[in-house]
Protein backbone atom coordinates (compact mmCIF):
# COMPACT_ATOMS: atom_id res chain seq x y z
CA UNK A 1 0.00 0.00 0.00
CA UNK A 2 2.43 2.44 0.55
CA UNK A 3 4.43 1.57 -2.59
CA UNK A 4 0.89 3.04 -4.13
CA UNK A 5 0.90 5.52 -1.97
CA UNK A 6 4.25 7.07 -3.11
CA UNK A 7 3.73 6.25 -6.57
CA UNK A 8 0.42 8.69 -6.65
CA UNK A 9 2.37 11.04 -4.48
CA UNK A 10 1.16 10.34 -1.04
CA UNK A 11 3.48 10.42 1.83
CA UNK A 12 3.78 7.30 4.03
CA UNK A 13 1.53 9.35 7.02
CA UNK A 14 -1.40 9.56 5.08
CA UNK A 15 -1.04 6.02 4.11
CA UNK A 16 -3.78 3.54 5.98
CA UNK A 17 -3.38 -0.82 5.42
CA UNK A 18 -4.72 -4.03 6.80
CA UNK A 19 -7.55 -2.08 8.23
CA UNK A 20 -10.40 -3.76 9.96
CA UNK A 21 -13.82 -2.81 8.73
CA UNK A 22 -15.03 -1.30 11.90
CA UNK A 23 -11.93 0.92 11.80
CA UNK A 24 -12.22 1.92 8.55
CA UNK A 25 -15.97 3.42 9.24
CA UNK A 26 -14.49 5.21 12.20
CA UNK A 27 -11.55 6.29 10.33
CA UNK A 28 -13.93 7.60 7.86
CA UNK A 29 -15.66 8.62 10.48
CA UNK A 30 -13.11 11.39 12.21
CA UNK A 31 -12.25 12.44 8.56
CA UNK A 32 -15.67 13.96 8.32
CA UNK A 33 -15.83 15.24 11.61
CA UNK A 34 -12.78 16.94 11.83
CA UNK A 35 -13.25 17.91 8.12
CA UNK A 36 -12.08 16.51 4.70
CA UNK A 37 -10.75 18.12 1.71
CA UNK A 38 -12.23 21.31 1.35
CA UNK A 39 -14.36 21.36 -2.12
CA UNK A 40 -16.68 23.68 -4.07
CA UNK A 41 -19.96 22.61 -4.44
CA UNK A 42 -22.97 23.74 -6.58
CA UNK A 43 -24.11 26.16 -4.11
CA UNK A 44 -20.78 26.77 -2.12
CA UNK A 45 -18.01 24.84 -0.39
CA UNK A 46 -18.52 22.31 1.67
CA UNK A 47 -15.50 19.39 3.34
CA UNK A 48 -15.89 16.35 1.31
CA UNK A 49 -14.67 12.76 1.93
CA UNK A 50 -14.04 10.34 -0.50
CA UNK A 51 -13.88 6.56 0.47
CA UNK A 52 -12.60 4.43 -2.34
CA UNK A 53 -13.02 0.61 -2.01
CA UNK A 54 -13.73 -2.65 -3.48
CA UNK A 55 -14.86 -5.30 -0.78
CA UNK A 56 -17.66 -6.39 1.50
CA UNK A 57 -15.65 -4.98 4.34
CA UNK A 58 -15.21 -1.31 2.84
CA UNK A 59 -19.37 -1.32 2.10
CA UNK A 60 -20.19 0.70 5.86
CA UNK A 61 -17.20 3.03 5.13
CA UNK A 62 -18.39 3.71 1.56
CA UNK A 63 -22.08 4.33 2.54
CA UNK A 64 -20.41 6.90 5.13
CA UNK A 65 -18.26 8.87 3.13
CA UNK A 66 -19.62 11.75 1.33
CA UNK A 67 -18.40 10.29 -1.80
CA UNK A 68 -18.29 6.33 -2.33
CA UNK A 69 -16.34 4.85 -4.76
CA UNK A 70 -16.24 1.13 -5.71
CA UNK A 71 -14.07 -0.46 -7.74
CA UNK A 72 -15.92 -2.55 -10.27
CA UNK A 73 -13.99 -5.98 -9.78
CA UNK A 74 -14.73 -5.71 -6.22
CA UNK A 75 -17.80 -7.40 -4.42
CA UNK A 76 -21.59 -6.53 -5.48
CA UNK A 77 -22.18 -4.95 -2.05
CA UNK A 78 -19.09 -2.73 -2.30
CA UNK A 79 -20.99 -1.49 -5.38
CA UNK A 80 -24.23 -0.71 -4.39
CA UNK A 81 -23.40 1.17 -1.14
CA UNK A 82 -21.54 3.50 -3.53
CA UNK A 83 -22.23 6.50 -5.17
CA UNK A 84 -19.76 5.78 -8.08
CA UNK A 85 -18.81 2.55 -9.43
CA UNK A 86 -15.52 2.21 -11.93
CA UNK A 87 -15.48 -0.74 -14.15
CA UNK A 88 -12.38 -1.91 -13.35
CA UNK A 89 -9.27 -1.00 -10.64
CA UNK A 90 -7.49 1.01 -12.69
CA UNK A 91 -7.44 4.59 -9.91
CA UNK A 92 -6.48 6.96 -12.95
CA UNK A 93 -10.48 6.67 -13.90
CA UNK A 94 -11.20 7.78 -10.35
CA UNK A 95 -8.65 11.10 -11.12
CA UNK A 96 -10.47 11.21 -14.29
CA UNK A 97 -13.65 11.40 -12.67
CA UNK A 98 -13.12 14.53 -10.14
CA UNK A 99 -11.92 16.45 -13.33
CA UNK A 100 -14.57 15.37 -15.50
CA UNK A 101 -17.10 16.43 -12.54
CA UNK A 102 -15.81 19.81 -12.22
CA UNK A 103 -16.34 20.15 -16.03
CA UNK A 104 -19.47 19.08 -15.69
CA UNK A 105 -20.28 21.70 -12.40
CA UNK A 106 -18.68 24.60 -14.55
CA UNK A 107 -20.75 23.73 -17.68
CA UNK A 108 -24.10 23.54 -15.51
CA UNK A 109 -23.15 27.21 -14.43
CA UNK A 110 -22.23 28.38 -17.33
CA UNK A 111 -25.58 27.23 -18.90
CA UNK A 112 -27.71 28.89 -16.29
CA UNK A 113 -26.31 31.92 -16.32
CA UNK A 114 -26.14 32.42 -19.85
CA UNK A 115 -29.86 31.55 -19.61
CA UNK A 116 -30.79 33.34 -16.93
CA UNK A 117 -29.25 36.65 -18.97
CA UNK A 118 -30.80 36.07 -21.97
CA UNK A 119 -34.29 35.55 -20.49
CA UNK A 120 -33.81 38.75 -18.72
CA UNK A 121 -32.83 40.55 -21.87
CA UNK A 122 -36.24 39.41 -23.41
CA UNK A 123 -38.27 40.18 -21.00
CA UNK A 124 -36.52 43.80 -20.42
CA UNK A 125 -37.07 44.01 -24.46
CA UNK A 126 -40.94 43.08 -23.83
CA UNK A 127 -41.08 45.90 -21.29
CA UNK A 128 -39.57 48.43 -23.66
CA UNK A 129 -42.30 47.58 -25.99
CA UNK A 130 -39.59 45.70 -28.42
CA UNK A 131 -40.36 42.10 -28.23
CA UNK A 132 -42.69 40.20 -30.50
CA UNK A 133 -44.08 37.03 -29.47
CA UNK A 134 -42.05 35.15 -32.40
CA UNK A 135 -39.27 37.30 -31.65
CA UNK A 136 -39.61 35.45 -27.95
CA UNK A 137 -39.90 32.33 -28.94
CA UNK A 138 -36.95 32.61 -31.69
CA UNK A 139 -35.00 33.90 -28.62
CA UNK A 140 -35.77 31.06 -26.50
CA UNK A 141 -35.30 28.14 -29.44
CA UNK A 142 -31.93 30.30 -29.60
CA UNK A 143 -30.96 29.80 -26.06
CA UNK A 144 -31.35 26.49 -25.79
CA UNK A 145 -29.64 25.23 -28.99
CA UNK A 146 -26.94 27.30 -27.38
CA UNK A 147 -27.11 25.55 -23.90
CA UNK A 148 -27.43 22.35 -25.84
CA UNK A 149 -24.19 22.97 -27.77
CA UNK A 150 -22.98 24.10 -24.68
CA UNK A 151 -23.56 21.02 -23.14
CA UNK A 152 -21.85 18.72 -26.31
CA UNK A 153 -18.60 19.93 -25.58
CA UNK A 154 -18.39 17.31 -22.75
CA UNK A 155 -19.22 14.42 -24.68
CA UNK A 156 -15.80 12.09 -25.92
CA UNK A 157 -14.04 12.71 -29.27
CA UNK A 158 -14.21 16.53 -28.64
CA UNK A 159 -11.33 18.70 -28.85
CA UNK A 160 -11.67 20.37 -25.09
CA UNK A 161 -12.24 16.88 -23.69
CA UNK A 162 -9.94 14.31 -24.94
CA UNK A 163 -10.15 11.06 -23.90
CA UNK A 164 -7.46 9.70 -25.00
CA UNK A 165 -3.65 9.15 -23.61
CA UNK A 166 -0.70 8.59 -25.19
CA UNK A 167 1.26 4.98 -23.98
CA UNK A 168 3.25 5.88 -20.73
CA UNK A 169 6.21 4.19 -19.72
CA UNK A 170 7.25 4.07 -15.83
CA UNK A 171 9.65 6.90 -16.59
CA UNK A 172 7.87 8.99 -18.63
CA UNK A 173 5.05 11.76 -17.31
CA UNK A 174 1.58 11.56 -20.09
CA UNK A 175 -1.63 13.49 -19.87
CA UNK A 176 -5.35 11.68 -19.50
CA UNK A 177 -7.83 13.81 -20.55
CA UNK A 178 -5.19 17.09 -19.85
CA UNK A 179 -4.66 15.39 -16.50
CA UNK A 180 -0.89 14.98 -15.85
CA UNK A 181 -0.07 11.42 -14.31
CA UNK A 182 2.65 9.56 -13.65
CA UNK A 183 2.26 6.13 -13.98
CA UNK A 184 3.15 2.50 -15.12
CA UNK A 185 2.37 1.43 -18.37
CA UNK A 186 0.74 -1.51 -17.59
CA UNK A 187 -2.71 -0.13 -17.27
CA UNK A 188 -5.46 0.38 -20.27
CA UNK A 189 -5.71 3.82 -21.60
CA UNK A 190 -8.79 3.17 -23.15
CA UNK A 191 -12.00 5.94 -22.64
CA UNK A 192 -13.20 5.26 -18.50
CA UNK A 193 -16.21 3.26 -17.87
CA UNK A 194 -17.35 4.49 -14.87
CA UNK A 195 -21.08 4.40 -13.85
Amino acid sequence: ARAVGREVGLPDANVHSQLLPEDKLHFVGSLKSTGGKKSRVMCGSKELVLMCGDGVNDAPALAVSDVGVAMGEGAALAMEMSDVTLMDSNLTKLHYCIKMGGRVIRTIRENIVFSLVAKLLVVGLTFAGKMTLLLAIAADVGVMLIVTLNGMKLLPGRNRVSLQSEQLTPTRKGKYDGVPLGRSSGHSDQLPDVV
